[in-house]
């Protein structure tokens, strides 16, 4: 089961740090998602700063064992990424994007309550 947790750790990890990097330097993509959505610029790259400070709770927390603080951080982080995917989902489902728009965030979602459940398993 460790295994598993670490493995989708790796894959939250690469996932967050990237789409998070995209929007605090707020690239093309990212200022036309962020205008569709409604979010100002300094709003959006505070949603990306959050989500690499995520990737890194759950990076960082892959060398505690379990019961520790750093382990704590992993689920944590893991925890909040969740929740933060599962918000994202919203609002991608009230803007009118439909499921194929919030697939992304709700396959993330799901992948961080998967690497939560191997975790504290």
């Amino acid at each position: 089961m460790r295994a598993v947790a670490s493995i989708l750790s790796i894959i939250l990890f690469l996932a967050f740090a990237t789409t998070g990097a995209q929007k605090m330097i707020f690239n093309t993509m990212a200022s036309q998602t962020a205008e569709r959505l409604g979010f100002k610029k300094k709003s959006f790259q505070a949603v990306g700063v959050l989500e690499v400070l995520g990737a890194l709770g759950v990076m960082i927390g892959l060398v505690g064992k379990h019961g520790s603080l750093l382990a704590l951080l992993n689920e944590v982080a893991a925890g909040c990424l969740f929740l933060a995917m599962m918000a994202t989902t919203v609002v991608h489902l009230r803007k009118g994007d439909g499921l194929k728009g919030s697939a992304p965030a709700l396959g993330l979602g799901l992948l961080c309550l998967i690497e939560l459940i191997f975790r504290l398993v």
